[in-house]
């Protein structure tokens, strides 16, 4: 018989395997995911929502949205400037 906690609890399990797994991947790759934004997307690529990657990574969804498009407004300029 399913407790009601259950699920809760499943989350929380969830949540803890996934953080330990993308700090994992920032030791053995960091490569792969050498920022906070990295990291958020990579958890996001496992299942995790926005929010909740962000939250377990200590910071919030509107900072890594914020993050990450200053990323792409950095990336689109480097791309520009090679081409002049």
């Amino acid at each position: 018989m399913v407790q009601e906690n259950d699920g809760r609890w499943l989350e929380v399990i969830g949540k803890a395997l996934a953080y330990l797994c993308v700090q994992q991947i920032s030791q053995n790759d960091p490569k792969r995911v050498p920022d906070v934004v990295s990291k958020v997307k990579f958890l996001e690529g496992i299942g995790l929502s926005l929010t909740d990657a962000a939250e377990l990574l200590g910071t919030t969804a509107n900072s890594v949205k914020t993050n990450l498009r200053q990323r792409q407004k950095k990336g689109s300029k480097g791309g520009k400037q090679g081409k002049g």
